[in-house]
């Protein structure tokens, strides 16, 4: 009986000791496996958002080519101190300029701004330095630089834009885009315990997070060879490749971290950079410890469970083990939420960058056609024989019509900037509003006549006057007015509604026109949208009209509000706080 138990003993041990291998080795295997899909998850939401750090800085690179140019093509006769006017404007406009520069034919700067930052009366070709000037002027293309140092500090790139008239050569228009600029909107926001970094080709230093660096240095000059794998990661970059990777960083001490990195090119104007998101691999620790922790309490408590001798705990153990897969789930869910999120948030940024290339597109359009039909009046007066007849004041008209017209559209452009950056001020006076919405109804009464809609209004006769911006209060109105004539038959009304609330007073401009869709109401507010089916079929514009309107009217203290069906009309509702 004795040697039998001892057999059993025997046995049990063995069992014992085996089934306790087993849950080690399943625990290590778990612990792996969940550290793995953890890396995995933890390096897509890394590289989604290298993704968008080089999505903004190529949409906000192309923006200032794209402005900068524009000076070029639609100035190309214009004199310093009109270059100056435009600068400031420019300049004061937006953001991310280190300097605006007009260069005339002979090499010479003669205009800037500001005026701290450019060297007056400096002639290029007299200087032993090389620059692209001539490289823009002969290939009559725009030249963009690799960032180089200022004269104060930092870094800019340079973009040397020609200007011709025809075939003679008029000077060179010099934009700076200002590194620290571009660093403080894109890259500096991110809110980590890891860092960002940006690179050229040439692994000149653009920026780097981690402070380790100052922006100009270079990569190859102080990186340790000995550690081939960040060296690898570097040449990827330069390589204009994307991807994710992990490395051992060796610091100071004889310490070393591990770190995760996912890196993104940036091709801008046949220069290639690299944006960098370094993260220590302990935020994927981070994320997983609980279930790990609770993992490896399960462990603990299996091996003693078993060690204590038995096996009646199975189904225990078996359920404590199916709700760690349940934790493991829902945290992998919540990495894929994350992800899908960004996903997301960088589609939006790639539609409105998409925008905003047809829409710099259609303006240029648009201001050529003023500026082609100011130059065919102005030639039409200026080779008139004396005896010969024309409507000079028909042509003079024409003339300040299209240069009216042409003024809209970069205040258009300006407004929309300055309300963006937060920078539109509205100068407050005493506001009639009778007078308000006279001015905005003569403004927009010859359209309306044409296409046979009458326009009616209810105002209380003793409303009372409140502190705001006429000229700004005026555009919100004949905005509201050209978009009902758009989508309002012949024979049709809109209707200018005014209430006094308590604290607002709200104004109404409904229509009874064809109406819109749920998706364009929706988006009727973005920027750059456009309506495509109005009923006259000629919609125009920048699509900025009602944004420009929803910024006036919220800078007022107030709100505005859409409603519309499909045969129904539209209605805009807004409040204005007295």
């Amino acid at each position: 009986m004795e040697k039998h138990e001892k057999k059993v003993i025997f046995a049990i041990a063995v069992i014992s000791v085996l089934f306790l291998l087993l849950i080690i080795f399943m625990g290590i295997k778990t612990h792996n496996d969940v550290c793995e899909v953890a890396k995995q998850e933890f390096s897509k939401q890394q590289l989604l958002l290298a993704e968008q750090f080089s999505t903004g800085v190529e949409e906000f690179l192309n923006e200032k080519v794209e402005l900068t140019e524009s000076i070029a093509r639609n100035h190309a006769n214009a004199s310093p101190e009109e270059f100056q006017a435009l600068f400031i404007d420019i300049y004061e406009g937006s953001t991310g300029y280190y300097a605006l520069e007009y260069i005339n034919a002979s090499g010479v700067v003669v205009a800037g701004y500001p005026e701290e930052n450019v060297p007056i009366g400096y002639n290029l070709y007299e200087n032993n330095r090389e620059y692209p000037i001539e490289h823009a002027r002969d290939t009559r293309d725009t030249y963009c630089t690799n960032p180089v140092g200022l004269f104060e500090d930092g870094l800019g790139s340079f973009i040397w834009i020609p200007i011709f008239d025809g075939e003679e050569h008029k000077g060179t228009i010099l934009g700076i885009i200002q590194m620290s600029t571009l660093a403080e909107k894109y890259l500096e926001p991110y809110d980590s315990s890891g860092y960002v970094y940006l690179v050229d080709r040439n692994t000149q230093v653009l920026y780097d997070g981690s402070g380790q660096y100052t922006a100009g240095d270079n990569y190859f000059d102080m990186l340790n060879e000995s550690n081939p794998k960040w060296m690898h990661i570097i040449e990827e970059q330069l390589n204009g490749s994307q991807g994710t990777a992990e490395f051992t960083l060796n610091g100071k001490n004889n310490t070393s971290e591990n770190k995760m990195i996912a890196f993104s090119p940036i091709e801008w104007r046949r220069r290639l950079w690299s944006v960098a998101v370094v993260s220590p691999a302990t935020e994927v620790e981070e994320i997983t410890h609980p279930a790990l922790l609770k993992h490896t309490v399960l462990v603990l408590f299996s091996a003693s469970i078993t060690l204590l001798g038995g096996f009646s705990l199975i189904l225990l153990l078996t359920s404590w083990n199916r709700s760690l897969k349940v934790e493991v789930h829902n945290k992998t869910y919540e990495l894929k939420q994350s992800n899908e999120f960004l996903e997301k948030a960088n589609q939006k940024l790639k539609e409105l960058d998409g925008l905003k290339s047809d829409f710099v597109s259609m303006v240029s359009h648009e201001l050529k056609m003023p500026l082609a039909a100011i130059k065919t009046s102005t030639e039409l007066l200026k080779d008139a024989d004396e005896n010969e007849l024309i409507d000079k004041d028909e042509l003079i008209e024409k003339i300040l019509r299209n240069v009216d017209r042409q003024t809209r559209m970069v205040n258009d452009q300006l407004d929309l900037s300055q309300i963006e950056s937060g920078m539109m001020n509205f100068k407050k006076e005493e506001v009639d509003l009778h007078e308000v919405i006279s001015t905005s109804i003569e403004t927009v009464e010859k359209t309306a006549y044409d296409l046979g809609i009458g326009i009616y209004t209810s105002i209380p006769e003793h409303l009372p006057g409140f502190t705001g911006n006429k000229d700004a209060l005026v555009s919100v109105f004949v905005n509201l007015l050209n978009n009902s004539l758009k989508f309002t038959p012949w024979g049709g009304r809109i209707d200018i509604d005014i209430v006094e609330l308590d604290q607002y007073i709200q104004a109404t401009v409904k229509d009874n026109g064809i109406g819109l869709g749920t998706d364009d109401i929706e988006k009727i507010f973005e920027k750059f949208y456009r309506v495509g089916n109005d009923i006259y079929n000629n919609t125009k514009g920048t699509g900025l009209g009602l944004t420009i309107a929803k910024g006036i009217v919220e800078g007022h203290g107030g709100t505005i509000e859409v409603e519309s069906k499909e045969g129904k009309g539209i209605t805009f509702t807004f409040t204005i706080k007295k």
